[in-house]
């Protein structure tokens, strides 16, 4: 299976991207290939609304977002890693999500937009979200809805609590995370 694995964090090397790079070595271990693209590294703009995509007309936004959507067309499986933030996936990556819009083909049955058939997962860490195990749930929430709007094939949703962050030292490698997040790569099917 071919893989598009999404960091969604702004920094470079931080738990987010250790956790998704333990995903990526069990899956290649298993025989999986893996793209991976550091949001923290591209420029994605939000989406603009202008509609001008739902008329034939190319994303009016000279970003990044086509090197998303090149890797996205290739791959068989996206694989969202996000920091949690108030609650809620990192803007970066909700940016990016916003801009699938732009991708999609309109339902001749209704309003709905059709996308290609794939396979998702996320992956998402948290500071101190071992003590108050809720604070994933509106992440989840929307996670299980986009797969579900997107029509795609769930493979799982990943949750590494109690990793440091902004207010706490980062010490994903003192917790059991990274262990799982390969096993968890390893065992993809």
């Amino acid at each position: 299976m071919k893989l598009c694995v999404v960091i969604g964090s702004g920094k470079v090397g931080g738990n987010t991207e250790q956790l998704a790079d333990a995903f990526i070595k069990g899956a290649q271990e298993a025989g999986h290939e893996a793209v991976k693209l550091h949001l923290g590294k591209l420029k994605i703009g939000p989406c603009l609304g202008c509609n001008a995509c739902t008329k034939g007309i190319p994303c009016v936004q000279k970003d990044d977002f086509h090197l998303f959507a090149e890797a996205f067309s290739a791959c068989d499986a996206v694989i969202w890693t996000t920091p949690l933030y108030f609650w809620g996936i990192s803007a970066q990556l909700k940016a990016l999500i916003d801009r699938l819009y732009s991708i999609g083909e309109k339902d001749p049955k209704g309003y709905y937009f059709l996308y290609p058939a794939k396979k998702c997962a996320m992956l998402i860490t948290g500071a101190d979200s071992d003590r108050h195990f809720w604070a994933f749930e509106l992440v989840e929430h929307y996670y299980r809805r986009l797969v579900s709007y997107m029509r795609w094939t769930d493979l799982g949703f990943f949750t590494a609590g109690g990793c440091g962050g902004s207010a706490f030292p980062r010490c994903i490698e003192k917790t059991p995370h990274l262990q799982r997040a390969y096993e968890f790569g390893k065992q993809l099917r």
